[in-house]
């Protein structure tokens, strides 16, 4: 339970705070939640779980990225800077704000945003996948990103 409510905040430091693409993600995401099962009783209390979970997830990623590189080619010091850090948490939230508005929309919709802006698929594939017509993707893309709005902004 605690991996499904989050997923999008780990997928989300990944992709967006260090720029890896779908399958790199996809790997620190399995880093991330074989470390938060096998970590969890270090987890204190002391401050919000989320943080401690962006905390591993971008700890997994940075992990990730020094396996990748040739050990000449890293930098002395990887750390990222507090105001580079606030920036990944912020975008992490609000990747995670919109992983939970799309978890309140319809399947249908669920699938064709999920294919288009997070797997980034053409349409023509998304319209192979999902059975409709290719020109039906647009319009769908377009109606759903309507119902989507009102969930990222409420007071609208």
């Amino acid at each position: 339970m605690l991996l499904d409510r989050y997923v999008g905040y780990m997928y989300a430091i990944a992709t967006r705070g260090f720029r890896l693409n779908p399958e790199q993600a996809e790997e620190v995401l399995q880093e991330t939640a074989l470390s938060l099962v096998q970590h969890l009783e270090a987890y204190r209390g002391t401050g919000p779980l989320r943080a401690w979970i962006g905390a591993v997830a971008a700890n997994a990623a940075r992990q990730y990225l020094r396996r990748q590189k040739p050990p000449a080619v890293l930098p002395p010091e990887m750390d990222v800077a507090d105001a580079s850090q606030e920036l990944l948490m912020a975008q992490a939230e609000e990747a995670d704000a919109v992983h939970a508005a799309l978890e309140r929309l319809p399947p249908e919709c669920r699938d064709v945003l999920t294919q288009a802006f997070y797997e980034e698929r053409r349409y023509v594939d998304i319209a192979a996948a999902l059975g409709i017509p290719e020109g039906t993707v647009a319009s769908r893309i377009a109606r759903c990103l309507a119902r989507l709005r009102p969930l990222l902004e409420p007071d609208l």
